[in-house]
């Protein structure tokens, strides 16, 4: 049975009101999608659900960063990168594996805490006899 309110609209004030509601649904889901497929966010989980899938690719990375900047003793390329000194050399390999160390850090500190609090959890369950001893 319809309020006495919703009686004394008339269908235009009532499709004024349906579509105020419309729209704040629509603002509430919009905000929502955009944090849940941000490019941040897409990332984060993949991480979390592959770990050793990126693990895995920034070894390869990294394999293949060394071997650009430090290429074989034979190679004639090596005599016209001659000319970069030690520390320019390990400078540029800090820049560029910075940002693979701060995401491997990241993933094995979350992993780490993980498996410590499972096994905390392991260790002390609520089902102990030992805690009613006391």
């Amino acid at each position: 049975m319809a309020s006495p309110q919703q009686e004394r609209l008339t269908p235009k004030q009532q499709a004024l009101r349906d579509l105020e509601y419309a729209r704040a649904s629509l603002a509430h889901h919009a905000v929502h999608a955009a944090e849940e497929w941000s490019p941040k966010a897409i990332i984060t989980r993949s991480v979390e659900k592959h770990r050793g899938l990126w693990i895995g690719a920034a070894a390869i990375a990294g394999l293949a960063v060394l071997k650009a900047i430090w290429p074989s003793r034979g190679s004639q390329h090596h005599q016209a990168e001659a000319s970069l000194s030690g520390a320019q050399r390990s400078g540029l390999f800090a820049l560029m594996l910075s940002p693979l160390l701060g995401l491997a850090r990241k993933s094995l500190m979350s992993y780490g805490s993980q498996m410590f609090q499972s096994y905390l959890q392991q260790k002390i369950s609520p089902n102990a006899p030992d805690s009613e001893a006391v």
